[in-house]
């Protein structure tokens, strides 16, 4: 294998922000018990590829819910299990690329190291926390054939209505699709604090054939002129298996705190979960 690399792109500090809303979650309220014993802190995975911006790797560890809920400020949170220390690389083919730190526990690599079909294995080392390492192969991207959002009014309240349409290869495919409110002007705290929405679809009804439908964004409200980032991602099976889990324990997309022992996860020594998906990103501005 060839020597280590470093990678130099420095993405800007609004997409930062951007990435952490999409790695993301919600911190569980605290229990009112005692004497409850602390499990040990392990490394917590989560991953997420943004065409043009890089590979984006963040590193963090478990926190309980004791220690952690709605009331806490969430930048000191965020820093607080931020793992910092680490050195994070990608290793594919005969490469070695050593990820940049950003901070707040964020690692970025390049996005043109992901190719359809290639296995990578991550490997984190920190000298606090200990290492972990996880492999994964890279599905296929599958685009949008069109996209569009709108206001939907309820008579109570205005949502986000999302039509989209896809073809679907012919293999057996999971797709998620994310929905968020994004703003050049948003407070970091709204975006340490994200409320993304997730869609999980199967192509067990109509694989190798076009789909379309509309859904609505619910518990969030939307106003004409919100800008709205919709994406599309092509996942795996056990990718799909893990945020179907992550829905129903009403966690989204990747937690920064507490992770269920029993979640499943590809990170050996660690939790959460690592995938190179390459989604379709979509932005719109709400009419």
């Amino acid at each position: 294998m060839d020597s280590p690399s470093r990678l130099t792109y420095r993405p800007a500090l609004p997409f930062l922000f951007l990435i952490l809303s999409v790695l993301g979650g919600c911190i569980p309220d605290p229990l009112e018990v005692d004497n409850v014993p602390v499990m040990p802190s392990k490394i917590v995975i989560g991953s997420q590829v943004l065409p043009g911006q890089g590979v984006i790797v963040h590193v963090s560890r478990t926190i309980s819910a004791l220690e952690a809920g709605w009331g806490s400020e969430l930048e000191p949170l965020l820093r607080q299990i931020a793992i910092e220390d680490a050195v994070v690389t990608l290793a594919y083919e005969n490469r070695l690329d050593t990820l940049n730190h950003q901070g707040y526990g964020v690692y970025v690599g390049a996005s043109d190291a992901v190719v359809a079909g290639k296995v990578y294995t991550l490997h984190v080392n920190s000298p606090t926390r200990g290492e972990v390492e996880a492999t994964t192969v890279a599905p296929q991207q599958v685009f949008f054939q069109s996209a569009e959002a709108s206001l939907y009014h309820t008579g109570y309240d205005s949502l986000a209505s999302v039509h989209y349409s896809l073809n679907d290869p012919g293999e057996a495919n999971w797709y998620m699709i994310n929905v968020q409110k994004v703003s050049a002007a948003t407070p970091l705290d709204r975006y340490l604090n994200p409320r993304v929405f997730t869609r999980l679809l199967r192509d067990s009804t109509f694989n190798g054939q076009l789909f379309e439908e509309t859904f609505n964004v619910i518990f969030q409200n939307y106003s004409a002129g919100d800008s709205v980032l919709v994406t599309l991602s092509n996942i795996s099976g056990d990718y799909y298996d893990y945020l179907h889990l992550r829905n129903e324990s009403r966690y989204s997309l990747a937690s920064f705190a507490s992770e269920p022992l029993n979640f499943p996860s590809n990170v050996k020594g660690g939790y959460g979960y690592f995938n190179l998906h390459v989604p379709d990103v979509r932005v719109f501005v709400l009419e």
